[in-house]
């Protein structure tokens, strides 16, 4: 799985331990700062809702994003297919929804009407930097160190 020991001790002849990648660091802390946007917008949403259904699809939601980040940080080979295979394709799509809405859906300016809500302005440009959080967090696996760690040639 990872190049580094299982089991504390001397490591095999002429190996020695991988260092982190940064882009593995840089990818954890961006797929955590989305999943905290995520966090804050669901609870927001269930607060008005509520359902204990709800609420425990949330918790499952969350235990797995912390399995997959746990994952990532430890090289994990798993972790990093769901990361490769979900993070910047869902971005992508999330973009490009908001682009077709944008430009074939009603106009902005008829969307949006004086006066503004700070609140919508602040979930919307959140909304943006968590979606390219994700998309820069799905490319920076791709990297070759960060495949390596990973154990992905």
């Amino acid at each position: 799985m990872t190049d580094e020991p299982l089991e504390p001790g001397p490591l095999p002849a002429g190996r020695e331990p991988m260092r982190r990648p940064s882009s593995i660091v840089i990818s954890i802390v961006l797929l955590a700062l989305w999943w905290a946007y995520t966090i804050v917008v669901a609870v927001a949403l269930l607060g008005a809702v509520g359902g204990a259904g709800n609420w425990l699809a949330l918790a499952c939601c969350t235990a797995a994003a912390a399995a997959v980040l746990r994952g990532l940080w430890h090289g994990g080979p798993t972790a990093w297919r769901v990361v490769h295979g979900f993070a910047a394709p869902v971005a992508v799509a999330f973009l490009v929804g908001a682009g077709i809405m944008l430009l074939f859906g009603p106009r902005l300016g008829s969307l949006i009407t004086p006066p503004v809500d700070a609140a919508f302005v602040a979930a919307t440009a959140g909304g943006l930097l968590a979606v390219l959080a994700l998309l820069v967090s799905g490319l920076l696996v791709r990297t070759a160190p960060a495949r390596a760690w990973c154990g992905r040639r």
